[in-house]
């Protein structure tokens, strides 16, 4: 029964404790905003009543766990078994790609000698790679991040079934003497730990797990290197790079050949504003190599999520996306954070949440590809095994697949739905009773769109009230109450949109095919006010535009998808001018006519605008099923503009809005920048202006998001911009004669006519995407003396 139900999960939910007075409790301030305090409330749930959930730090769990896999014939522990580490290393030097490069030494004017430098500079740099699992060294580290996370964290929360079917491949895999290469999401430094201290307390083989040479520093190295680290550089650019990736990729091989289990992360590096970077190819491209050519016969892939109620690291990652340096990892570093970290609130930081895709096999997904690109017709000698080119196309479509698969299975947290409710709303505040109604609602919408809630939602709606102050409690000082009011009211503090923007963007995954839709319609309605309906053909044209001047800030489910057919519509050119509304700029056909839009990601376009139909977010015409009515989005906005809006379909122009305005403001800064003075700067003199400026029209109330000013979206925008043909880098002699990288329009934006005039045109389409944006603004709705600032001293 239901009552019976939420008896038994709220044992699970421990009783509210006090915070310890300092910054990490949530604000509470009365009615006159002039009183502070700290708020109590419950710590998140460990586990959810239905029995599918395992909590990896509870003995009790674990054991229970354990006789459930060995009474359906799974056991576990025989499979703690090691790789010979010693022969994967000497097998480098006589790996054929090392060799060539050897041997071709051998012949220039130093002979021997250069030989002899080269073979030792090899050995060298597999001295720096290599691992060595100890299991003794890592079952004491384990036992003591043990300690950490039972002090940090109210549970790791895994689904029992894929946990069975995880340990089930590595069994399978060791049996044929393959590998597992585990691709996790990459949140936080403690994602390296997360995985390994699994396995171990689940007795499984250990991974080897590929870590950035940042992270070998002294003693601290030493450690994790015992523990299943192996160390690559950041970037293989260098006088001796050929060398060093020849070097990788024969030690990558030889992992596979001895069966060794792999971690990477194929973001490359953490996510500093909680949403899925896009990937890097190398490694993986390493590892399909040898599968590819037959020296190694298979591997399995598993792609994996791991999610934080709350990342420890967000405060840092604002100040990085802000313009700080980022902190150089260090022993006095680590014992900083470890000493931070003994006298932090017990269970401060919520749950993690482990969730893992379906393992499948690398092979079976190269045939897979091969056939499915030959079928296409667009590429019917498709061969990534002679074509580098095809290599490229193979590579990039298994880590996109790899992540759409983690964004698959990510599970929605109660802190991200939280932030989303704070933060996807036009008012300043919500009250008690709006924020669970609106968390109910906004988990509802993540269930029917087809993602995962964490488990403590599985519970029944009584308890929705219960995970809210659960997800305050770990949100903390992000969140202030307002107290002494008929209800509590939530607001977010001033100064901490930035950082709770992190957990609204961890499921924005979700939804943005949705938001693209909904920021498209919003447009229309705001250039045309006195249209009642727009075709949905010409508003996917506008979505094509769109997703592809976003491509770098989403990773869009389906962008891995089926190839373009004999046929199908190459990528639109940028939506209408002013001019004229299905006119489309001329400057850019070029630019991206030669762009691919495949037929899956707009299959989900599609899909996603059936849903909002469903949703009564959009309403279709009856008498032609083609065309979108607008009729109740012009009316709100002619009467009461956002206060009449129909709220699903605002909040999921919310989620977008943000992001959009970073790409307006990149191309506001680079129309002024060399409308005035020909301004001309290199790329990292750029983006710190534009941040200045940025950070400035926050302030002023020109920019409505404070995370327009993060540094990564701007970068993004700036790259984007270069794929446009907008701007270049080219290599100019300063007055001194020194030869310098600068920031350049391209030719064809160059000028104080036609040029600058497409600029604008683009600008101004931009511009139409924006929250409030009207007909009569454009470049100047900022004051000019302030872009004067940011960029009248850069000059040629």
């Amino acid at each position: 029964s239901t009552s019976s139900r939420i008896a038994a999960a709220q044992e699970f939910i421990p009783k509210p404790m006090a915070s310890d007075g300092g910054d990490d409790g949530a604000r509470v301030v009365a009615n006159d905003m002039s009183v502070q305090g700290n708020i109590a409330g419950d710590e998140l749930s460990v586990e959810d009543t239905n029995d599918s959930y395992i909590n990896i730090l509870s003995n009790e769990q674990l054991a229970a766990f354990e006789r459930d896999m060995l009474a359906h014939g799974g056991g576990l522990r025989s499979q703690m078994s090691s790789v010979d580490w010693t022969a994967v290393q000497k097998e480098v030097g006589s790996d054929p790609r090392v060799r060539r490069l050897i041997d071709a030494a051998a012949k220039t004017s130093a002979g021997s000698q250069a030989t002899e430098e080269l073979e030792q500079r090899a050995l060298a740099m597999v001295r720096a790679l290599h691992t060595e699992i100890s299991p003794r060294w890592l079952s004491a580290t384990s036992m003591v991040a043990q300690t950490m996370f039972r002090r940090l964290y109210a549970g790791i929360i895994f689904d029992k079934q894929q946990l069975r079917a995880i340990s089930e491949l590595i069994a399978k895999a060791h049996a044929e003497n393959r590998s597992v290469i585990f691709l996790p999401s990459h949140k936080s430094h403690i994602d390296y730990i997360v995985l390994q201290y699994v396995f171990w307390r689940l007795v499984l083989r250990p991974v080897a797990i590929a870590a950035g040479d940042n992270l070998n520093i002294p003693i601290m190295g030493r450690l994790l290197r015992r523990c299943g680290a192996f160390f690559i550089r950041r970037s293989f650019a260098g006088p001796d790079g050929e060398l060093y990736s020849a070097v990788v990729a024969a030690y990558l091989e030889g992992m596979l050949r001895h069966g060794s289990n792999i971690m990477f992360f194929p973001e490359g590096s953490r996510s500093r504003n909680g949403k899925l970077l896009q990937p890097k190819v190398g490694m993986l491209g390493m590892l399909l190599e040898p599968i590819l050519s037959g020296a190694i016969d298979d591997a399995y892939i598993v792609p994996i999520s791991i999610y934080y109620d709350k990342v420890m690291e967000t405060r840092t990652y604002v100040t990085e996306l802000l313009g700080a340096k980022k902190s150089t990892e260090s022993l006095g570093y680590v014992i900083s954070q470890a000493q931070h970290l003994l006298v932090t609130r017990r269970r401060r930081y919520g749950n993690i949440h482990v969730r893992a895709g379906t393992g499948f096999s690398a092979r079976a997904y190269i045939e897979r590809q091969i056939s499915l690109q030959r079928r296409s017709g667009s590429r019917p000698s498709f061969d990534p095994r002679s074509t580098p080119a095809d290599f490229s196309v193979l590579k990039k479509a298994l880590a996109y697949h790899v992540l759409d698969e983690i964004n698959r299975v990510s599970s929605i947290t109660p802190t991200a739905l939280v932030g989303t409710a704070l933060l996807c709303t036009m008012s300043r505040g919500v009250g008690r009773a709006d924020l669970i109604r609106r968390v109910a609602w906004l988990r509802e919408k993540v269930l029917q769109t087809g993602g995962h809630v964490s488990g403590f939602f599985d519970f029944p709606g009584e308890l929705i009230g219960e995970a809210v102050n659960s997800a305050l409690t770990v949100l903390g000082s992000m969140v202030t109450v307002v107290a002494g009011l008929l209800e509590p009211v939530y607001i977010v503090t001033p100064g901490k949109h930035f950082e709770l923007s992190y957990y609204r963007n961890m499921c924005v995954h979700v939804f943005i095919h949705q938001s693209i839709i909904a920021v498209v319609l919003h447009r229309f309605t705001q250039r045309w006010p006195d249209e009642t309906a727009v075709k949905s053909d010409s508003m996917m044209k506008d979505v094509r535009f769109l997703s592809k001047l976003l491509k770098y800030e989403f990773v869009f489910a389906g962008a891995a998808g089926q190839p373009r057919t004999e046929g199908q519509q190459l990528f639109a050119s940028p939506p209408s001018s002013k001019r004229a509304r299905h006119e489309a700029v001329p400057s850019l056909n070029e630019e991206w006519g030669a762009e691919l839009i495949n037929t899956a990601l707009m299959r989900n376009f599609e899909v996603a605008l059936d849903r909002m139909a469903a949703d009564s977010v959009v309403e279709m015409d009856r008498e032609d099923p083609t065309s979108i009515r607008l009729e109740r989005m012009t009316q709100a906005r002619r009467k009461g503009k956002d206060a009449l809006w129909n709220k699903h379909f605002t909040f999921l122009c919310l989620l977008v809005w943000p992001v959009i305005e970073s790409y307006w403001l990149v191309l506001a800064g680079l129309r002024f920048a060399f409308l005035h003075g020909s301004s001309v700067m290199d790329e990292a003199d750029m983006l710190a202006r534009l941040q200045s400026f940025a950070k400035t029209l926050v302030h002023l109330g020109h920019l409505h998001y404070e995370e327009a000013a993060s540094q990564d979206t701007l970068r993004k925008a700036l790259q984007t911009f270069g794929e446009m043909g907008i701007v270049r880098l080219l290599e100019v002699a300063d007055d001194e004669g020194v030869a310098r990288m600068t920031l350049q329009l391209g030719e064809q934006y160059r000028g104080q006519g036609a040029g600058l005039s497409q600029l604008s045109v683009l600008l101004d389409e931009v511009a139409s995407y924006r929250c409030r944006w009207h007909e009569q603004e454009g470049v100047e709705e900022y004051p000019e003396y302030i872009a004067q600032l940011a960029f009248g001293a850069a000059k040629l």
